[in-house]
């Protein structure tokens, strides 16, 4: 069977844009993670239920209840966040990590102490909220994100002796956040 002229049209236009280096508009690409599916948000996850198992392994010992401690590599990492989220307080977002992905297999360990955990992320000037393909902007982002329930937050930590409070007064991981996609 041959292809039409317009399929032959089509894959060479393809060909000509992939060998300038520019990717395809958005709307011919996949989105990253669909909402709603049990599509996982990234590549090489770590979950909250990976967490807990290892923790169940753990003795207790003299570091129960201390904050976790992360690699210069891993505290340079750009995370992709699985989270679920109540409210925003101004510029920090208080969050409920559930997922921490696009982890290589190295760093897993480092990962499943964030995984299950409280944090907040940090709004900044430059954060991108996104819901679907619309990226919002002013009181649209802060509507949106007031009112959201879980979202895919891509971010890197804050060092340790700048990490927020929370209700109870222990200190909890603290993200930049870079991009924010809210998924509900």
């Amino acid at each position: 069977m041959t292809a039409s002229p317009l399929t032959r049209c089509l894959v060479g236009v393809m060909a000509v844009v992939s060998m300038l280096g520019h990717s395809l508009p958005a709307a011919a690409a996949p989105p990253a993670a669909a909402s709603g599916t049990d599509q996982p948000p990234g590549k090489n996850c770590v979950g909250g239920e990976e967490a807990r198992v290892r923790a169940a392994g753990d003795s207790g010992g003299e570091n129960e209840g201390a904050p976790p401690k992360f690699s210069p590599s891993f505290q340079k990492r750009l995370l992709t966040l699985d989270v679920s989220m109540d409210g925003l307080d101004e510029r920090e977002l208080p969050i409920s990590i559930e997922e921490v992905c696009d982890i290589p297999k190295a760093l897993a360990k480092e990962a499943a102490q964030l995984a299950g955990a409280d944090g907040v992320a940090l709004l900044l000037p430059r954060t991108g909220v996104w819901q679907g393909r619309t990226l919002l902007t002013g009181d649209d982002a802060k509507v949106a994100l007031e009112g959201a329930d879980t979202a895919l937050i891509r971010a890197r930590l804050v060092r340790a002796g700048a990490w927020r409070k929370d209700e109870e007064g222990n200190r909890v991981a603290t993200l930049r956040a870079g991009r924010i996609e809210v998924t509900d």
